[in-house]
């Protein structure tokens, strides 16, 4: 998509990625999608997990990046990605995990998943990346297509099961 800008994250995106998240994990991800969980602390999760990531990227931690989306300057996408040393080691091959990947759901059905999906894998190969990874709920048919679509295949399904104890 043309219009869209690529970057790697600058200080003070981290307030747009938290508007971001609980936004797009919301109705799609593990937490959003229990409504046992109350709404304000599943927002607050996943506005705190951004925060988090951007935090690491600021503190230079090793091995890992964030790529933001903008169209006309405003924030409506991210991607993070880390190198898995534990892995890289455990297997012998330079391995990469796509983090999060989260768009603003007002600006679905762009290409701007797809954008930030083609920016990280160029990024896992500047790294020397044998193999990336990403988990993402079975019911995130949007991510699973962008990922697909980018070359990533089905290896593994699990389920989480979970009982509210009153």
């Amino acid at each position: 998509m043309s219009d869209v800008i690529i970057s790697e994250y600058q200080p003070g995106d981290e307030e747009r990625m938290a508007e971001i998240a609980p936004r797009a994990f919301g109705v799609w991800a593990r937490y959003g999608i229990d409504y046992s969980l109350p709404r304000d602390k599943v927002e607050q999760e996943y506005r705190e997990e951004a925060l988090h990531y951007a935090a690491q990227v600021r503190e230079g931690h090793p091995g890992m990046a964030i790529f933001t989306a903008k169209l006309e300057g405003f924030l409506v996408g991210y991607i993070v990605v880390r190198l898995d040393e534990y892995r890289t080691q455990r297997f012998g091959m330079k391995w990469g995990n796509l983090q999060s990947l989260a768009v603003d759901p007002d600006y679905h059905h762009r290409g701007i998943g797809k954008a930030l999906v083609a920016r990280a894998m160029q990024w896992f190969r500047d790294q020397g990346c044998e193999y990336v990874e990403v988990i993402t709920d079975q019911n995130n048919i949007a991510a699973i297509r962008t990922y697909e679509g980018a070359g990533f295949r089905t290896i593994y399904c699990s389920l989480t099961l979970s009982q509210h104890l009153s």
